[in-house]
């Protein structure tokens, strides 16, 4: 161990005359477990709902949708060929449009999408009301809760849906209508989902519209790699096929999070960075107490640059301590919810019950940075008035 950091543990570990000047330190270290406390609950709870977020959206989303430009001649041997595709987990034809649905005296706007009854098991853990089975029965679709709010119907009840460009006449194409029995409710937890999309199966919307495929949604192994995933399906197919990913259909709202992550991340350092100040009161009170100290050891011949390094050593110390006991407490508060969930939340609101909680290394590692970071910038001007401390008139009237 190097002199200097000997010295400044001593100094931390000896009971000083002053009592205050202990207790300051005492403050600075509170300080800046509570910053970082703070910080890693805020985050863990902006990257937890950040997560339900992406669950939500891909429980009823695709990760990749692959749209032909002329539409699939043979979507079973496409769909086939992106099954072999490295990374790609499931795949199946969809068709999807937008029409009207019409219930007891209430209109809405609708996204039918027709997928196969098979391909529906996701839906499971979302059904609120009535069962994925019913998707094998005839006339039968799946509404979002707040759609089937809206229009006011029940599992088992009957409404009508509006097919623009359904049929056709000497006058050119028509809308068609056809009455559909509910047969239950699912909830994402998104209202835009919830209040817009209907699921039917893909055979008779085909042959409500008299069209093809409208494109073919796929699952993949890890759902931040479908970028990479979509790029070897493009060139697999060839030609008059096109890709979009999870990321890029719901840019706008994942640009929305990581800002709002960021942000609360820059404010709360802000905590950190007032707590900072008491390691300069402390190193400063410290430095006035230990003046005939530092006169001694200069006139042994420690330098400048080693009075310096003393009590740089002492604040990181404090500062990392600070570190290390605010992850701990962080940590053990996060745990606590994730495990007891002692925190509810109204579901009515939030569409979840409990406040979810969860941080990732890199952000504890960032977190840990700028805290020691910090703390070294404010042992720079205590250190540095330390240094310049003369040894001769300090010890001629101490």
């Amino acid at each position: 161990m190097r002199y200097e950091t000997a010295i400044a543990l001593r100094y931390l570990r000896s009971k000083r005359k002053d009592k205050f000047i202990s207790f300051t330190t005492w403050i600075a270290v509170a300080g800046i477990a509570i910053g970082v406390m703070a910080i890693i609950l805020v985050i863990a709870v902006m990257t937890g709902f950040q997560d339900e977020i992406r669950d939500r959206l891909l429980g009823i989303r695709p990760h990749i949708v692959i749209i032909p430009d002329w539409g699939i001649r043979d979507p079973e041997r496409v769909v086939e060929r992106l099954k072999r595709i490295d990374g790609v987990v499931s795949a199946s034809p969809f068709i999807e449009f937008q029409g009207m649905a019409q219930g007891p005296g209430r209109v809405a706007g609708v996204l039918v999408r027709g997928i196969e009854p098979k391909d529906a098991a996701y839906l499971g853990r979302l059904m609120k009301s009535g069962s994925i089975d019913a998707l094998n029965q005839k006339d039968t679709i799946l509404l979002g809760k707040e759609l089937a709010r809206e229009l006011g119907v029940l599992p088992g009840d009957l409404f009508t849906l509006v097919i623009p460009f359904g049929g056709f006449s000497p006058a050119g194409a028509t809308t068609e209508t056809m009455r559909v029995r509910m047969g239950g409710a699912f909830e994402t937890g998104m209202f835009d989902i919830d209040s817009l999309v209907a699921i039917m199966p893909i055979g008779q919307v085909e042959s409500a519209l008299g069209t093809g495929i409208t494109g073919i949604e796929v699952k993949v192994k890890d759902v931040y790699a479908a970028g990479e995933v979509r790029d070897r399906i493009v060139s697999k197919l060839g030609p008059g096929f096109y890709g979009r990913t999870w990321m890029e259909q719901n840019k706008n709202l994942l640009s929305a999070l990581r800002l709002e992550k960021l942000v609360m991340f820059i404010i709360l350092a802000l905590i950190i960075l007032v707590a900072s100040f008491n390691i300069i009161s402390a190193l400063v009170m410290t430095v006035m107490e230990k003046k005939k100290d530092i006169a001694i050891l200069k006139a042994m011949g420690a330098t400048n640059r080693s009075i310096m390094r003393v009590f740089v050593a002492e604040g990181l110390t404090i500062g990392v301590f600070g570190a290390l006991l605010g992850t701990l407490v962080g940590y053990t508060l996060l745990e606590i919810q994730t495990h007891f969930q002692i925190i509810k939340l109204p579901s009515d609101v939030y569409y979840i019950s409990t406040l979810p909680m969860k941080i990732d290394n890199l952000d504890v590692f960032l977190i840990a940075a700028v805290t020691i970071l910090l703390c070294l910038l404010s042992t720079l001007y205590p250190s540095y008035k330390a240094s310049t401390i003369d040894p001769v008139e300090t010890l001629r009237y101490e």
